[in-house]
């Protein structure tokens, strides 16, 4: 297959941690992201919000200087450092801690989403895919119904391989109606992009395109112009991930 042909990302654009690793947008746009899905169902300042819920004592917010976290993570992607690292949770435990929170449930799914995951593959099976697929629906409690077979001579595979396709249309419905996270129906789109390319030999361009402009758009939506640049790393990540057949 003939990748898709994506421009040279600025290094300009991409900061470095201290010493000098370098974040990657895909990184940035997942704090920011989650950030974002908090910010949007409050008016509580970023100081606030760093006061109820950065510091592991309440104390502690009053003893040391302003954290300035969720300014950070809004404005740039970065959890940042500073003094007082061990009197302060870290990223995953504030994720946790806001979720709990009974103004912010369902705000983890932004930073703990099984789409970041999915950016680090080496290699994915048609086995780990479907697994991943069921793994939705287990989620959030919708039924599967039966897969439908598909003539296996049309996908280019082998014809005495019996193929199923990973979504019955009458479960979408079902996934429609139990009311997804945006986020969840980009993930899902993606997988079944993979499976795709299980079941069919030859080129991919169109099929990617069609599979990644839900990413696209959520990117761009929630990130605005650095939202582009996250898309392309995540689409060169897409394509750098082997597809493993079963014949």
């Amino acid at each position: 297959m003939k990748d898709i042909q994506i421009p040279e990302i600025d290094k300009a654009l991409t900061k470095k941690a201290r010493g000098g690793q370098e974040i990657e947008p895909i990184a940035k746009a997942r704090n920011m992201l989650w950030c974002k899905g908090v910010k949007d169902l409050t008016d509580i300042t970023n100081p606030k919000l760093d006061e109820m819920f950065v510091w592991k004592s309440a104390d502690d917010s009053l003893k040391n200087a302003p954290a300035k976290i969720f300014e950070r993570i809004e404005k740039v992607g970065m959890y940042p450092r500073g003094k007082g690292r061990g009197l302060k949770r870290s990223l995953p435990e504030i994720v946790e801690a806001v979720d709990l929170h009974p103004d912010f449930q369902g705000t983890a799914i932004f930073f703990n989403s099984k789409l970041w995951e999915l950016f680090e593959l080496k290699t994915i099976s048609e086995k780990e895919i479907l697994k991943r697929i069921d793994d939705v629906f287990s989620e959030y409690g919708v039924e599967r119904y039966p897969h439908p077979k598909i003539e296996s001579w049309r996908y280019g595979r082998n014809p005495e391989v019996d193929v199923q396709h990973p979504v019955n249309p009458n479960e979408l419905l079902r996934l429609q109606a139990a009311n997804l996270p945006k986020i969840t129906w980009v993930y899902l789109t993606l997988l079944i992009y993979f499976f795709i390319k299980t079941t069919i030999s030859g080129r991919f361009e169109r099929l990617l395109k069609m599979h990644t402009d839900s990413l696209k758009d959520y990117f761009e939506e929630g990130l605005g112009d650095f939202g582009q640049e996250c898309f392309l790393d995540a689409l060169k990540k897409i394509q750098s991930i082997e597809v493993v057949r079963i014949f």
